[in-house]
């Protein structure tokens, strides 16, 4: 193999694969990635057995051929390379070793044959649809803060990706919280059974999609998915587990609504939790007519008060929060009028705001 790839493109290839290859890896293979030069491409390859991600970037090859190559180093050397320089890459079969070269530089790395290199077989996945990439990244976005980690409830550790009938909905919960957020569903998408993606997979297809604004390819079955992402693939085992009815955990008669400026409310809780308990990060919510006042203790007689102006009728309420959770969602808002829903009953507080009427977010109120 021997080709020639500017750096820019190289280098912005190989950052899409340093969250799918481990850096500790038992298999050594494994922290390689598979390189394959052929007709004017160069295709990269990385897999951690459950996820892969494979892209394909111009080049100038004057030799065809593949082999695998640790991923740090290569990285780390092109990610130092200068600006605007054109990377060499030549194998040679005799040492075992691939050069490097751009500029006065030259580097020598071990390779490893693509024959030990496990790929995802290629197999029928029954369910394809395309859809905006603006769209497939709000679902996993606002949804992903709330994934679990509990190897005993693998159904917690992603997202669930389902449908209804106008809608394609994603789902994530830790058992704490629950975000839900949908779009209309588009032609050619057809009914079929939800999965779950793994939390893995989603931090990487959030990352992916940073700076893709296309259509996206989706397709598949009830084991694996695939996306394909511009010149990009991904593809991923799905979390072997039911998706518990979460429609019942949403309350219906939550009747007593406190609506108050997003950016203004944030900042409060930001600033009154810099004294909460790290563990816990309570924050109280002493609601009165049209007033809200935040507080939150902790260690050694350490307290912060501040009154926030709201819109709100009904009885006094005290509601205590985790101030992270709380944060989280209204980060994603960002701005705008939000509405908080509770009961006077033990229920499940909803978060809202009508800049987005299509998330649905619930926190689970902290004991006294």
């Amino acid at each position: 193999m021997d080709v020639n790839v500017d750096k820019k493109k190289l280098y912005d290839a190989l950052s899409h694969f340093q969250g799918v290859v481990e850096k500790r890896n038992t298999i050594p293979i494994l922290s390689n990635l598979k390189l394959k030069a052929l007709e004017g491409k160069l295709e990269i390859t990385a897999t951690d057995l459950a996820l892969e991600i494979s892209e394909s970037i111009f080049a100038n090859v004057n030799k065809s051929g593949e082999l695998t190559i640790p991923s740090q180093l290569l990285f780390d050397i092109v990610r130092k390379a200068p600006e605007k320089s054109k990377i060499e890459m030549r194998e040679e079969s005799e040492s075992g070793q691939v050069f490097i070269f751009f500029g006065d530089s030259k580097f020598s790395l071990p390779y490893l044959p693509t024959s030990d290199f496990p790929e995802m077989q290629e197999e029928n996945l029954e369910n394809n649809f395309e859809l905006e990439a603006k769209k497939f990244r709000y679902l996993i976005n606002d949804c992903k803060f709330s994934m679990g980690l509990d190897e005993s409830r693998l159904y917690l550790n992603g997202i669930y990706l389902h449908q209804n009938d106008k809608y394609l909905v994603s789902v994530a919960t830790d058992g704490h919280r629950l975000s839900k957020c949908q779009v209309s569903k588009e032609n050619g998408i057809k009914d079929f059974n939800g999965i779950i993606i793994p939390k893995k997979t989603v931090y990487e297809v959030s990352k992916l999609l940073e700076d893709f604004d296309s259509k996206i390819g989706v397709s598949f079955s009830k084991t694996k998915i695939k996306l394909n992402i511009g010149n990009i693939k991904l593809t991923s085992k799905l979390l072997n587990a039911e998706f518990p009815g979460y429609e019942s955990v949403i309350p219906k008669n939550n009747n007593l609504i406190m609506k108050t400026d997003c950016s203004a409310f944030a900042e409060t809780i930001d600033r009154v939790s810099t004294v909460s308990i790290e563990k816990f990060r309570t924050v109280k919510l002493d609601i009165s007519d049209d007033l809200c006042v935040v507080s939150s203790f902790g260690q050694e007689k350490s307290a912060g008060t501040e009154q926030v102006k709201v819109k709100y009728s009904g009885p006094n309420m005290n509601i205590n929060f985790n101030a992270k959770y709380l944060l989280d969602v209204l980060n994603i808002f960002s701005s705008g009028e939000i509405s908080i829903e509770f009961s006077e009953k033990p229920a499940p507080t909803v978060l809202k705001s009508s800049t987005y009427p299509d998330s649905t977010y619930l926190i689970m109120q902290m004991r006294s």
